[in-house]
Protein backbone atom coordinates (compact mmCIF):
# COMPACT_ATOMS: atom_id res chain seq x y z
CA UNK A 1 0.00 0.00 0.00
CA UNK A 2 0.94 3.80 -0.35
CA UNK A 3 0.60 6.71 1.02
CA UNK A 4 0.94 10.20 -1.11
CA UNK A 5 3.98 11.87 0.05
CA UNK A 6 3.30 15.75 0.59
CA UNK A 7 4.02 18.24 -2.50
CA UNK A 8 6.62 20.28 -0.41
CA UNK A 9 8.59 17.16 0.76
CA UNK A 10 9.79 17.15 -3.18
CA UNK A 11 13.27 18.96 -3.86
CA UNK A 12 12.15 21.88 -6.21
CA UNK A 13 14.95 19.79 -9.26
CA UNK A 14 15.58 16.32 -9.32
CA UNK A 15 18.34 14.75 -11.68
CA UNK A 16 16.37 11.89 -13.82
CA UNK A 17 18.93 8.97 -14.83
CA UNK A 18 18.44 5.75 -16.17
CA UNK A 19 19.81 2.44 -14.98
CA UNK A 20 18.55 -0.56 -16.83
CA UNK A 21 15.10 0.37 -18.45
CA UNK A 22 13.64 2.15 -15.51
CA UNK A 23 14.30 6.01 -14.78
CA UNK A 24 15.65 7.19 -11.56
CA UNK A 25 15.94 10.88 -10.28
CA UNK A 26 17.52 12.36 -6.69
CA UNK A 27 17.12 15.75 -5.34
CA UNK A 28 19.21 18.08 -8.06
CA UNK A 29 20.39 19.96 -4.07
CA UNK A 30 22.73 16.46 -3.18
CA UNK A 31 24.55 16.06 -6.82
CA UNK A 32 27.67 18.03 -7.68
CA UNK A 33 28.68 17.15 -11.26
CA UNK A 34 27.99 14.54 -13.61
CA UNK A 35 30.91 13.27 -15.57
CA UNK A 36 31.85 10.62 -18.03
CA UNK A 37 32.28 6.66 -17.05
CA UNK A 38 35.42 6.23 -18.92
CA UNK A 39 37.92 5.73 -16.45
CA UNK A 40 36.89 4.20 -13.56
CA UNK A 41 39.84 1.87 -12.07
CA UNK A 42 38.07 -1.52 -10.28
CA UNK A 43 39.35 -2.13 -6.50
CA UNK A 44 40.17 -5.69 -5.81
CA UNK A 45 38.23 -6.86 -2.05
CA UNK A 46 35.90 -4.44 -1.67
CA UNK A 47 32.45 -4.52 -1.07
CA UNK A 48 30.38 -5.83 -4.49
CA UNK A 49 28.78 -2.54 -4.95
CA UNK A 50 31.89 -0.58 -5.16
CA UNK A 51 32.97 -0.58 -9.08
CA UNK A 52 35.89 1.57 -7.93
CA UNK A 53 37.79 5.02 -7.81
CA UNK A 54 38.40 7.48 -10.44
CA UNK A 55 40.23 10.69 -10.18
CA UNK A 56 38.66 13.77 -10.95
CA UNK A 57 40.24 17.02 -10.87
CA UNK A 58 43.23 15.59 -8.49
CA UNK A 59 40.70 14.23 -5.86
CA UNK A 60 39.72 10.51 -5.79
CA UNK A 61 36.52 9.49 -6.12
CA UNK A 62 34.92 6.22 -4.96
CA UNK A 63 32.39 4.89 -7.67
CA UNK A 64 29.51 2.82 -6.28
CA UNK A 65 27.40 0.96 -8.66
CA UNK A 66 23.36 1.66 -7.43
CA UNK A 67 22.35 -1.15 -9.29
CA UNK A 68 24.24 -3.50 -6.87
CA UNK A 69 22.19 -2.20 -3.67
CA UNK A 70 18.76 -1.88 -5.78
CA UNK A 71 19.01 -5.17 -7.28
CA UNK A 72 18.55 -3.86 -10.62
CA UNK A 73 19.15 -6.60 -13.50
CA UNK A 74 22.38 -6.30 -15.02
CA UNK A 75 22.17 -4.60 -18.22
CA UNK A 76 23.87 -1.92 -17.99
CA UNK A 77 25.94 0.29 -20.47
CA UNK A 78 27.39 2.88 -17.86
CA UNK A 79 27.52 6.30 -19.84
CA UNK A 80 27.92 8.56 -16.89
CA UNK A 81 29.02 9.13 -13.45
CA UNK A 82 26.93 11.20 -11.04
CA UNK A 83 29.24 12.63 -8.13
CA UNK A 84 27.03 13.64 -4.97
CA UNK A 85 28.09 16.88 -2.73
CA UNK A 86 29.62 16.00 0.16
CA UNK A 87 32.69 15.16 2.82
CA UNK A 88 33.31 11.93 1.23
CA UNK A 89 33.96 12.09 -2.69
CA UNK A 90 31.74 9.35 -4.25
CA UNK A 91 30.10 9.18 -7.27
CA UNK A 92 27.64 6.55 -8.62
CA UNK A 93 27.36 4.48 -12.16
CA UNK A 94 23.99 5.50 -14.19
CA UNK A 95 23.53 4.34 -17.73
CA UNK A 96 22.54 7.99 -18.98
CA UNK A 97 21.66 11.27 -17.20
CA UNK A 98 18.21 12.19 -18.80
CA UNK A 99 17.68 15.82 -17.66
CA UNK A 100 16.88 18.09 -14.78
CA UNK A 101 12.78 18.41 -14.01
CA UNK A 102 10.51 20.06 -11.30
CA UNK A 103 7.75 17.96 -9.92
CA UNK A 104 5.72 20.45 -8.14
CA UNK A 105 2.72 19.14 -9.13
CA UNK A 106 3.44 15.37 -9.09
CA UNK A 107 2.16 12.64 -7.73
CA UNK A 108 4.66 11.00 -5.02
CA UNK A 109 3.86 7.92 -3.51
CA UNK A 110 5.64 6.41 -0.34
CA UNK A 111 6.98 3.02 -0.82
CA UNK A 112 7.33 1.57 2.74
CA UNK A 113 9.15 -1.95 2.13
CA UNK A 114 12.05 0.03 0.54
CA UNK A 115 14.69 2.19 2.89
CA UNK A 116 16.52 3.76 -0.68
CA UNK A 117 13.04 4.91 -1.93
CA UNK A 118 11.63 8.48 -0.79
CA UNK A 119 9.20 7.44 -3.24
CA UNK A 120 7.61 6.74 -6.76
CA UNK A 121 6.55 10.28 -8.83
CA UNK A 122 3.67 9.71 -11.39
CA UNK A 123 4.07 13.13 -13.67
CA UNK A 124 2.53 12.92 -17.70
CA UNK A 125 1.94 9.24 -17.51
CA UNK A 126 5.19 8.29 -16.77
CA UNK A 127 6.72 6.91 -13.08
CA UNK A 128 10.32 7.84 -12.16
CA UNK A 129 11.74 6.09 -8.92
CA UNK A 130 12.94 8.95 -6.16
CA UNK A 131 15.92 7.60 -4.94
CA UNK A 132 17.38 8.64 -0.99
CA UNK A 133 21.23 8.78 -2.05
CA UNK A 134 22.39 8.61 1.50
CA UNK A 135 20.63 5.49 2.28
CA UNK A 136 21.97 3.82 -0.36
CA UNK A 137 25.64 4.76 0.20
CA UNK A 138 25.11 3.56 3.57
CA UNK A 139 23.84 0.39 2.15
CA UNK A 140 27.29 -0.17 0.52
CA UNK A 141 29.17 1.08 4.19
CA UNK A 142 27.54 -1.95 5.63
CA UNK A 143 28.11 -4.73 3.29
Amino acid sequence: MTAAVAGDALPEQVLEFTLGAERYCVGLDDVEEIVTADSVTPLPNTAPAVAGVMDLRGSTTTIIDPSVVLEVPDTHQYQQVVVFDGEDRLGWLVDSVERVSGFRDAAVDTVPDSPYLNGVISDDGQFTIWLDPAAVTSAVDAA
